[in-house]
């Protein structure tokens, strides 16, 4: 239970402590009047006698106890039974015990994390036009003029015969502007794949822009791998075991904070990988190397999502059937594994890496790769429910592996183990939960929501006359967008279709996030062969030994996937300006007070009595009950009470009494005249410790 998210433990416990005290002083001191009050005016000398004790302090605990157990018994003279002194006396005697149990109540107090306030957002935690403006400068090229790039909205398109034999799609229904013009991006939500931007987005500028005005845009990753979820720039970027997780519109979280987004698009990937079975290998210091293709153990190993295994294992088991021929059938060692018979094509590297690796080919025109990865995308896509063929497809399956420095018997080999992977991505609608741990760790968790996908494509064709008759069309990138209605009677998936798009930072078409949504899947598990992906390509081991199976190369694939939409897109800062505001949540983080209730039990004592004795005051009050008390206090002190039947007629202030030691300890009235034994002067302690002897 949060007590405080402003003071500390030891803040509240020096409060409790004090007003613990007043409670006890201030109870002692209620608790004293309560009992002048409710002194009986007729009553045994025993009475008069704790009454005289309690006033006194002297010996007030153990008289009030007896007297307490004598009036339970009933052994007592008293002609009227003091019930009212008998209940405060009791509370009198407790109150001390109360007061010292409640030091148990203190023990429920402990310093913890507690939220602090909630706030709202916007995606990307824009809150201003500025902020916007600058969000928006930041996904262009460095110095682009934001009103000479222009901004295309497709709501709708056809498929027209456009010449021949030749069919585009024709977008019917267009918003047109510049991404200077931020209303163009209003009504826009997180479910609509036009709140997203391209990276590196630029004017084209080109002889026939008075016919295309296009733009120039980036597809593809950073130089860094991401490693763990991240938010950054409106979207949630997730790489997982199994693939990567981007979801769209999220605020930039601070330490201890989460948002519930309860719509919002998410497009996911996953990749599965499966070892051939096939490893090339190098002794160091050699200079050739071999391919050894393993004939039995436990080679096959899968790593992925269940429903990609059956096509790769179909896929391996037609390469694998490719291969064997390259090896030569009597060279079986030991440990059931055939050399081949040509050596090795692939390049082997001392570091773990991840590369690409190719079929042998027997003839200069053939093109195994192409039919085998081919015969895996089109299984995939029927078994997905995709739309196979076009000239614009995407591959769902590569060749793929991991290489490293490995020892085997005594002899140190640069490896590389062949693995096939393969791809799918889907766009659904997800209500999403995205969360900071105090060191800003992000955990993010999707549940998907019955929806309908709409994929919107058109097409841009550049017609040039190159003279003869004829004319030449130039195919630009074309307009792709992806838009997503909840419906409760529609699947909660939906796969797409890859493009073949490709890695670039000079595509030329309108530029989309839609683009790089269709190639995420495709260019993920393609080789990274271009030198400025080379750091990607290493693995955190280095020269150390890597293990070599398909999770690794799985994983890698993800963390490659997440630096893609650091690369291709991020939100519009125009879109995020008009959306709606976004909860954050406070989860914890600033150091509070907590308290255990269970504890608060040593409090009830306390409180409870101290309850009592204050409406019994009051009750008091109203009667006037406790006025007047101090005549009867006066009237106990000491011994003043028995001064007038001691020496009648005396004053107080002329009355003497000395100690004397005989036959008991007592003290003696004396009065004028009468003659002291030696010691006059001496203390009492002193008199009585060492009493004169009389003959």
């Amino acid at each position: 239970m949060i007590i405080s998210s402003s003071i500390t433990v030891g803040q509240i416990t020096f409060v409790l402590r004090v007003a613990v005290q007043i409670l006890s002083y201030v109870g002692a001191a209620i608790i004293g009047v309560l009992i002048l009050g409710t002194a009986p005016r007729v009553a045994s000398i025993a009475t008069h006698d704790t009454l005289n004790r309690i006033v006194g302090a002297a010996s007030a605990t153990k008289s009030t106890v007896k007297w307490l157990f004598n009036r339970v018994r009933r052994n007592h003279t008293d002609p009227t039974p003091p019930t009212d002194l008998i209940l405060i006396l009791f509370l009198s005697l407790s109150y001390t015990i109360f007061v010292s149990l409640s030091d148990i109540g203190f023990l429920g107090f402990y310093a913890c994390d507690v939220p602090g306030p909630n706030s709202a957002a916007l995606p990307a935690s824009i809150n201003s036009t500025s902020n916007a403006d600058a969000l928006v400068r930041l996904n262009m090229v460095n110095g682009t003029d934001l009103s000479k790039v222009k901004a295309y909205h497709c709501d709708s398109s056809s498929y027209v015969h456009f010449v021949d034999q030749v069919f585009e799609y024709n977008c019917t229904s267009w918003h047109n502007g510049t991404y200077a013009d931020q209303q163009l991006f209003s009504g826009i939500n997180s479910t609509d794949s036009e709140t997203l931007m391209p990276r590196q987005l630029a004017h084209y500028s080109y002889d026939h822009e008075a016919v295309f005005d296009l733009n120039t845009f980036a597809v593809g990753p950073t130089t860094k791998r991401v490693v763990q979820p991240i938010v950054e720039r409106g979207l949630a970027i997730q790489p997982h075991a199994t693939g990567v997780r981007m979801v769209v519109g999220v605020p930039e979280l601070q330490p201890n904070t989460r948002v519930d987004l309860s719509k919002a698009m998410a497009v996911e990937v996953d990749v599965g990988c499966m070892s051939l079975g096939v490893i090339a290998a190098q002794e160091v210091g050699a200079f050739d190397s071999s391919d050894f293709f393993r004939t039995n153990g436990s080679w096959r190993t899968y790593a992925g999502p269940d429903y990609l295994q059956s096509v790769l294992s179909k896929t391996v088991d037609d390469t694998r059937a490719y291969l064997q021929p390259y090896f030569d059938p009597l060279s079986i060692d030991d440990r059931g594994q055939l050399k081949s018979i040509n050596g090795s094509n692939q390049v082997l590297y001392g570091a773990a890496n991840v590369g690409g690796h190719r079929l042998p080919r027997a003839s200069f025109d053939s093109s195994p790769d192409q039919y085998l990865l081919g015969n895996c995308t089109e299984a995939l896509q029927k078994q997905l429910g995709i739309r196979t063929g076009g000239k614009d497809a995407g591959t769902m399956c590569s060749f793929l592996g991991i290489g490293g420095t490995r020892s085997l018997q005594g002899v140190i080999l640069h490896g590389f183990e062949r693995m096939v992977c393969a791809s799918a991505t889907q766009v659904n609608l997800v209500a999403a939960t995205v969360q900071a741990d105090a060191s800003l760790n992000v955990t993010v968790n999707v549940t998907h929501l019955p929806s309908d996908l709409t994929y919107t494509i058109a097409d841009y064709w550049d017609p040039q006359d190159v003279g003869n008759d004829t004319t030449k069309f130039n195919q630009f990138v074309p307009y792709e967008r992806y838009t997503l209605n909840d419906n409760p009677n529609s699947p909660t998936t939906h796969y797409i279709r890859h493009s073949n798009l490709g890695i670039s930072d000079d595509h030329r078409g309108q530029g989309t996030a839609g683009n790089a949504i269709s190639a995420v899947g495709d260019v993920i598990v393609i080789p990274l062969d271009l030198p400025r992906y080379a750091g990607l390509t290493m693995l955190d081991e280095g020269f150390d030994y890597v293990n070599i199976t398909p999770d690794i190369l799985v994983k890698w694939v993800g963390q490659v996937g997440g630096s893609y939409w650091l690369g291709s897109v991020a939100y519009n800062g125009w879109a995020a300006l008009h959306s709606a505001p976004i909860r954050v949540v406070s989860t914890g983080g600033r150091l509070g007070a907590c308290y255990k209730p269970y504890y608060a039990l040593g409090f009830v004592p306390l409180v409870f009595s101290a309850t009592v004795i204050m409406c019994w005051a009051f009750l008091l009050l109203f009667k006037g009950g406790i006025f007047g008390s101090r005549t009867v206090k006066n009237a106990y002190a000491g011994v003043g009470p028995y001064n007038g039947a001691v020496c009648p007629g005396a004053e107080p202030n002329q009355t003497l009494l000395a100690w004397e030691s005989s036959p008991q300890p007592r003290l003696q009235l004396i009065s004028k005249g009468y003659p002291l034994a030696s010691g006059a002067n001496d203390t009492a302690l002193q008199y009585l410790k060492s009493p004169p002897s009389y003959p």
